[in-house]
């Protein structure tokens, strides 16, 4: 894909045929991506248009309902939790492909690291149903991958009460590609062009249909391991961190600065979440483990990355979420991690100038996973506590002899605040709603009419390329809401602050919507990202140019940096879906 999208590019550019210098940054950059999408399109032309495979059809929340269970006198909350393996037994002997970085050619693992799960959660009240929540260790999955879980689900559902199925992955990129664009595809690109135009051969599938069979099984053993754990308890809600880490200064109180230094976003006007959201679920039965929900929103994208002496970015690795829910376990807690935010934020790399990766993410989510318990706590008691105390983590590497960990210094600059903890009234609200979602980009129309990825994109009765996705509220105890996003979100569409606004925004405009704190009337609204679908980066509309020849200073300067763009379904995806959350507030 690589070599055809320079192909792509380059007719681009010598298809604009001007003095680039001379022109402003933005009808530049337009020029060239009105020359970009031709030079794509004239790839599909004289290609049949996608068929959706029998059964796809189907409404994507078909098996979904909306779930509502009110506050009753004697209700409680009822969790179960599990978790599985999705690591294949052969994984160094056959061909796997690593989703998440493009490269060509494609990445086969050659070792592996730690472990990628699925780890899932059944929650509800003793007074009404329950839905599950799932998250996995992958680079995401489709609408049709939801669709076939939840149509697999749909008996058990009936027959123990669940309403609602929701899906999420935690995005590593050093796991297995379940998308189908990170393997082959240039191969599968060539040959199903070639049969598609001549009528001659077999296609080929960029998917590795095998592993998502084995990846479907055990998503479903958790969920009905899930629902066969739950218990009755408590629930309680921590959090802290502003959703736009530009408004927090550096002696902001904690309440504002949440986990500020641990995160960075590398995109134009660089504005990222710092919100860390904590749920505790504690069981009446006292023998029973307590279950911790973690959300923030950083990319696991450590593990994956080449350099000489530091890591190859071809092993296997859950990346700092196996060691953010591998240091709760050690602290006798159930774990579970939702990715929030996360368009072009990264975790930063801790002591990378010692560190190999492996060891980067391993401090990224042992660090993170101390905060997400300490943070309600004083630092008395902070270092009073073995599995707590700074002086113990610094104690356990020698690279902390000479140097203060980030841990330690978060923790000073937490001082005696101590974030409040709140228990949740035992209510649940989950809304979901399908919504149409407009395919403006030439590239997903190419690949699916090539069937290459793993999308259910085709022609609507308009003869618009349309794909079926879903968003969803929920809101549990009447104090927290959570926005269900199906895919990379840029966190200036959570917050309101940087490129909604015209001043920072590439075209010069306002976002065409309100925030989604806006429309949805939560302050501190949090976000479940890549839920239910993945479908790709969701920018604002107003910041929106499908041009990109490179991140280099050079280009940035000529063009922005617009890479996330080019794996993004379309310039109105953003409004869309905003738009679509208004009927769910």
């Amino acid at each position: 894909m690589g070599k055809f999208l320079k192909l792509a590019l380059g007719a681009a550019a010598v298809g604009a045929g001007v003095k680039l210098y001379k022109m402003p940054n933005k009808e530049r950059a337009d020029m060239f991506s009105r020359n970009f999408v031709k030079a794509i399109s004239k790839f599909s032309s004289g290609l049949p248009e996608p068929v959706v495979n029998s059964g796809e059809d189907d409404v994507l929340s078909a098996m979904q309902k909306d779930l509502i269970s009110e506050i009753t006198e004697n209700s409680e909350w009822v969790l179960g939790y599990a978790q599985k393996s999705i690591l294949p037994e052969d994984i160094l002997t056959k061909e796997y492909c690593i989703g998440g970085v493009t490269r060509l050619p494609a990445r086969f693992p050659t070792g592996v690291l730690d472990d990628i799960r699925v780890r899932a959660i059944c929650l509800g009240t003793t007074t009404g149903e329950s839905a599950v929540f799932a998250a996995v260790d992958c680079i995401g999955l489709s609408n049709r991958c939801i669709r076939i879980i939840r149509q697999r689900l749909a008996d058990f559902c009936s027959e123990n009460n669940i309403a609602s199925i929701n899906i999420s992955s935690t995005h590593t990129h050093s796991s297995i590609d379940t998308m189908g664009i990170w393997g082959r595809i240039i191969e599968v690109f060539r040959n199903n062009r070639k049969v598609l135009i001549k009528g001659e051969g077999e296609l080929m599938n960029s998917c590795d249909e095998e592993y998502l069979e084995f990846l479907y099984s055990k998503v479903i053993e958790a969920v009905k391991e899930a629902v066969a754990d739950k218990k009755n308890g408590k629930l309680y809600k921590a959090y802290m961190g502003n959703s736009s880490e530009k408004s927090v200064s550096e002696d902001a109180p904690l309440k504002e600065r949440g986990i500020k230094g641990y995160v960075w976003d590398r995109r134009a006007p660089f504005d990222c979440s710092c919100q860390l959201l904590r749920l505790r679920f504690v069981p009446d039965d006292k023998n029973a483990k307590e279950t911790v929900l973690v959300n923030f929103g950083a990319h696991p994208y450590i593990n994956s990355m080449s350099e000489e002496g530091k890591g190859t970015g071809e092993n296997i690795s859950g990346d700092f979420v196996y060691s953010l829910c591998e240091y709760l376990e050690s602290a006798g807690k159930n774990a579970i991690f939702f990715n929030g935010p996360i368009a072009a934020v990264y975790p930063t790399r801790l002591y990378a100038d010692v560190y190999t990766f492996e060891n980067q993410a391993k401090a990224v989510g042992n660090e993170l996973g101390r905060i997400t318990l300490a943070m309600t706590k004083s630092n008395e008691e902070i270092y009073n506590d073995e599995l707590l105390s700074p002086e113990s983590y610094e104690s356990k590497s020698i690279i902390f002899k000479g140097r203060e960990s980030n841990y330690k210094k978060w923790v000073e600059a937490k001082g005696e605040e101590v974030i409040e903890e709140i228990e949740l009234e035992p209510a649940l609200s989950l809304k979901t709603k399908e919504v149409p979602l407009k395919v403006g980009n030439p590239i997903f129309e190419l690949i699916s009419k090539c069937r290459v990825g793993n999308y259910t994109v085709a022609k609507s009765d308009n003869k618009q390329y349309e794909s079926v996705t879903e968003i969803g509220v929920l809101e549990l105890g009447n104090t927290l809401k959570i926005a269900f996003i199906p895919g990379e979100i840029e966190p200036d569409i959570l917050s309101g602050s940087s490129t909604l606004k015209k001043e920072s925004s590439f075209s010069g405009e306002d976002f065409p919507e309100g925030s989604l704190k806006e429309v949805l009337e939560y302050e501190d609204l949090t976000v479940f990202g890549l839920t239910n679908d993945a479908c790709g980066y969701i920018i604002p509309d107003n910041d929106f140019s499908m041009m990109f020849l490179g991140s280099n200073k050079f280009m940035q300067k000529l063009f922005g940096n617009h890479y996330l763009e080019i794996f993004s379904f379309g310039k109105e995806t953003a409004s869309t879906l905003v738009r679509a959350f208004k009927d769910l507030k």
